[in-house]
């Protein structure tokens, strides 16, 4: 059974990972037993958003914003630890605890980040700048941290039932085009998620409805668990 919804929880995961499908069964979940909560997408103190998938709520502008971005993206990489410490730092200037518990979907700089970074080999370590940003904001959020995981192989056919379903975006084609890259950007994510976040992992593949409460319940059950060696 899951435990009561923390303050704050940040879900993590690459597109096709389910991040928005499993912040919405969080919040049903919770909403039955008598929770409120609030959702919002792209940063700790970015706008609260429904319940539709995030492709849903991009329409044909968000799409065109993600099609400049990407054709843009190799040519303003080299700005990338610029642009997402701006991102942290100002995600932290801004956000103000909620009066109910928030659940985030995605982090924007952290994306940015992981697009940058995960096809690199090795991947570059992070500037003791960024590494301030990352953690001023979980100091300033105290945020319980989720990230998923996924097969290759499944974010392939989730990716291509929605091309069949026209559901598609930039970003699912730009994982979708090169296998081993996304696979790349996926772990460099996750390890950023546990390094910075202390976040737990699940790996989200065909989990059944009772096998992901299970799993969301034990992550989230050792991330509030009380340190056995306190300071």
């Amino acid at each position: 059974m899951l435990p009561p919804p923390p303050p704050v929880l940040l879900i993590l995961g690459t597109d096709a990972a389910g991040k928005d499908y499993v912040a919405d069964f969080l919040v049903r979940r919770w909403q039955a037993r008598g929770h409120s909560l609030e959702k919002r997408a792209g940063a700790f103190a970015g706008a609260a958003v429904d319940a539709r998938s995030s492709s849903a709520r991009k329409g044909r502008w968000g799409r065109f914003q993600e099609r400049v971005f990407l054709t843009l993206f190799p040519l303003v990489r080299p700005l990338t630890p610029y642009l997402a410490q701006k991102l942290l730092a100002r995600d932290q200037q801004r956000f103000r605890p909620a009066d109910r518990p928030l659940v985030v979907v995605s982090h924007t700089a952290l994306r940015l980040l992981a697009f940058a970074y995960g096809p690199i080999t090795p991947p570059p370590p992070l500037s003791p700048a960024l590494g301030q940003a990352l953690h001023a904001l979980q100091a300033t959020t105290r945020a319980t941290a989720i990230v998923l995981d996924i097969d290759p192989a499944i974010r392939q056919q989730r990716i291509a039932a929605r091309v069949r379903q026209g559901t598609v975006d930039p970003f699912d084609q730009y994982m979708q085009a090169d296998v081993e890259r996304a696979e790349r950007i996926e772990r460099y994510l996750v390890t950023l998620a546990i390094e910075y976040l202390q976040a737990g992992v699940i790996e989200n593949n065909h989990l059944t409805d009772d096998a992901l409460e299970m799993a969301l319940a034990d992550a989230l059950l050792q991330r509030t668990l009380p340190s056995k060696h306190p300071e």
